[in-house]
């Protein structure tokens, strides 16, 4: 990657994680759907192992549902294995539309930054709000690694969209991470809170 990568876009770009920044998540529903008690850490594992591989490109969806089908026991049908599984990505999180509208009208450009499967993302690109305003994004499933995992998926955005001016995510251990790698990177706390920051970045430019 040579040094002109970074200024691909003469547009300042905001990278956006999904889940609890974008898009709420509920994960106690999903649970509920697939008769798993959110105590019980074995059966809550082994679901989530299931839900890495594909969320790492791994394995396929097919294949995914059939794992999903000897975990619960071949009582469900595929449909509802499909539904239960991207339940929990719920609603648009309340005033992001509002913040990424007026930092759009500022001359931002947005792109997702994500661990997901393609079954959630769909979901996202059925209820997010401002979908429209984003203009793609890097994924786990396709980096074939999660953000934690070294640095696949920032080299993945980086070859794609340059590095962006500042990445929101809700966890503070990917923020260290990404800060780490060289990434101005913020925890997510609020939609005002993304307004005020960026706004504040963009006025220095």
């Amino acid at each position: 990657m040579n040094s002109n990568t970074e200024k691909r876009f003469p547009e300042p770009v905001i990278a956006l994680d999904i889940g609890n920044v974008s898009m709420k998540l509920n994960f106690d529903e999903m649970y509920r759907r697939f008769d798993v008690d959110p105590g019980d850490a074995g059966a809550v594992g082994r679901l989530w192992e299931h839900g890495a591989a594909l969320e790492t490109g791994r394995i396929t969806v097919p294949e995914f549902l059939d794992r999903l089908d000897d975990f619960t026991g071949h009582r469900r049908t595929r449909q509802y294995l499909l539904d239960a599984w991207r339940c929990c990505v719920q609603e648009p999180m309340p005033g992001m539309l509002e913040t990424v509208r007026a930092l759009a009208a500022r001359g931002a450009r947005f792109s997702f930054m994500s661990d997901i499967s393609p079954i959630h993302l769909d979901q996202v690109f059925k209820y997010c709000e401002f979908v429209h305003l984003v203009t793609g994004g890097i994924y786990s499933f396709e980096a074939g690694a999660f953000k934690l995992q070294g640095s696949a998926m920032f080299d993945a955005f980086e070859r794609r969209y340059g590095r962006p001016l500042v990445f929101f995510d809700d966890r503070a251990e990917i923020i260290e991470h990404a800060r780490e790698l060289g990434w101005n990177a913020v925890q997510f706390k609020s939609p005002e809170q993304v307004l005020r920051d960026a706004s504040a970045l963009l006025d220095n430019l």
